[in-house]
């Protein structure tokens, strides 16, 4: 039987003091994170060429749109605030093509990070610029070292995607600064940590399009077993 092939989107970065240099990067965590669910993992680099993705686009059987920098918040309708982080326009507006198109094939779609949040905004929907700015007392989600470490727990709603993997809860690990504030259309809120903030999403209409706050490629790549039933599942609902 083919193993399905899971397209990840890359980041667009300029080289410091390198002039017109530009690379497409993404953490090998992710690639491993497919691999261990069974699928057959692509790199997708930024082109912004509306052709190119498309052709891009039928090679793949699932999507998994990965972390990275800050979206432009003029995506959700706001000015740049001042704890706002880097940005990438090129990779704003390359994922928002793919997007466009891929959605339209109604083929599984996994946000991880940035990717859960470009989610929510595609779909109408706000973000926090940084934690900050978020009413009440929160946890620390950036952590300083350790990938794979399990610093807080995730509370899990009933007749959820999460809830059949990991029943009413599991605990993760946290590398972000910004959160979902206002839900995009057709989403409902699936998981929060202890403070309120949303750590996953779930599209109502779609057969599989799951957006999550934390880093289940990092846990997997490091050895964790319960984050592989994410990506098992991604590869499962590609075949």
């Amino acid at each position: 039987m083919k193993k399905p092939i899971i397209g990840i989107t890359s980041s667009h970065e300029k080289e410091n003091g390198l002039r017109n240099y530009h690379r497409t990067t993404v953490s090998i965590d992710y690639t491993k994170g497919v691999i261990a669910g069974g699928g057959i993992p692509i790199i997708i680099p930024t082109t912004g060429d509306i052709e190119i993705i498309k052709e891009q686009l039928k090679l793949i059987d699932g999507l998994v749109l990965s972390g990275g920098p800050d979206i432009n918040p003029i995506y959700y309708g706001e000015d740049f605030k001042e704890k706002i982080g880097v940005i990438s326009p090129e990779r704003d507006d390359n994922e928002i093509k793919i997007l466009n198109e891929f959605l339209k094939t109604e083929k599984p779609i996994l946000g991880i990070c940035r990717g859960h949040q470009l989610l929510n905004i595609y779909f109408g929907g706000t973000l926090y610029q940084d934690l900050s700015y978020f009413e009440g007392e929160i946890l620390k989600h950036r952590q300083d070292l350790y990938p794979e470490l399990e610093v807080h727990n995730v509370t899990i709603e009933k007749n959820s995607i999460l809830e059949k993997l990991y029943g009413s809860s599991v605990r993760t690990n946290s590398f972000h600064h910004q959160a979902i504030k206002g839900l995009g259309k057709g989403f409902k809120i699936i998981a929060k940590s202890n403070d309120g903030i949303v750590e996953a999403i779930e599209k109502i209409d779609h057969k599989f399009c799951l957006g999550i706050q934390w880093h289940p490629e990092m846990m997997v790549a490091r050895g964790n077993k319960e984050m592989i039933k994410i990506f098992k599942l991604l590869v499962e609902k590609s075949s």
